[in-house]
């Protein structure tokens, strides 16, 4: 959704993607912006990454820019690419929400963990406080798995197994969660789908119709619920999820957490007063 107020005075925030073509979170952010009265404007960008580097510095000159959103795969390349960071940017090793700080350097901030933890709680998929809380189970250690992981650990959940068709991936996840968090039972186990209490889908798995399931959601307890972070489609894990019995209201997309993470990447943008350290 494009704007119809578009002009010389409206604000960019390019969304920096390779492919591009499932994108859609033009459709969520713009109305939101319009919403609280800020003439900014989100447009998509196809951008290969060996280009991302030469696309930032060539963005960084965009006279009316006001930040950048990344997305599959830019989000450890956003990370090196910047300057200053947010805790939860320089925990996680990932950025999809850039600015530019005042030495015309890049800022990063990363918004996916805020987002989930915040869209789960709200829909009843996650409930800490409790001492018989299962496992949380995550397919994918790439960008938002990484701070979707940090996340449910910072939240207070004590069991998380999480994998990736990397392993290598994984394997570096799970040492850098136990590090952060060595009270919390942190592994690469898939077979906790059995008795999780909360499965997510944080692979790319589910962007294009076709594609392979992340897992399969018979092995789900009864009572489980799915959080499938795929935003562009109702995918066929969430189908087969319901399908398998799930409760609908148990059944979760990521259009969820993109409205959640929305705040959290306004106020970096618009320039609100954020903790940032040096990036290693």
């Amino acid at each position: 959704m494009i704007p119809t107020t578009l002009s010389g005075q409206t604000r960019l925030i390019p969304i920096l993607a390779h492919p591009v073509g499932h994108v859609k979170a033009p459709r969520t952010y713009n109305p939101a912006f319009a919403a609280q009265g800020l003439d900014w404007c989100q447009v998509p960008m196809g951008v290969h990454p060996d280009d991302l580097a030469a696309t930032l510095a060539v963005l960084a000159r965009v006279s009316n820019l006001q930040g950048i959103n990344l997305t599959i795969p830019h989000k450890a390349a956003g990370h090196r690419a910047c300057r200053w960071l947010t805790r939860e940017a320089a925990s996680t090793g990932m950025v999809n929400t850039l600015r530019l700080a005042e030495d015309g350097s890049w800022a990063g901030t990363n918004s996916d963990g805020v987002g989930f933890v915040g869209a789960a709680r709200a829909h009843g998929l996650l409930d800490v406080e409790r001492s018989d809380a299962r496992p949380v189970a995550i397919a994918g250690a790439g960008g938002a798995g990484t701070a979707i992981a940090f996340a449910l650990l910072d939240a207070g959940v004590r069991t998380l197994q999480v994998w990736d068709a990397d392993g290598a991936r994984a394997d570096a996840l799970v040492a850098a969660l136990r590090h952060a968090h060595p009270q919390a039972h942190v592994g690469s186990d898939r077979s906790a789908l059995a008795h999780a209490g909360l499965a997510v889908n944080a692979s790319p798995l589910g962007l294009h119709e076709g594609d392979a399931m992340p897992f399969d959601p018979a092995v789900l307890p009864a009572d489980a619920a799915l959080f499938d972070i795929i935003a562009s489609r109702d995918t066929e894990l969430m189908q087969a999820a319901r399908a398998r019995g799930l409760r609908a209201k148990r059944v979760l997309g990521g259009v969820a957490m993109i409205e959640h993470q929305l705040a959290h990447q306004i106020a970096f943008w618009r320039g609100d007063d954020f903790p940032l350290e040096p990036a290693p």
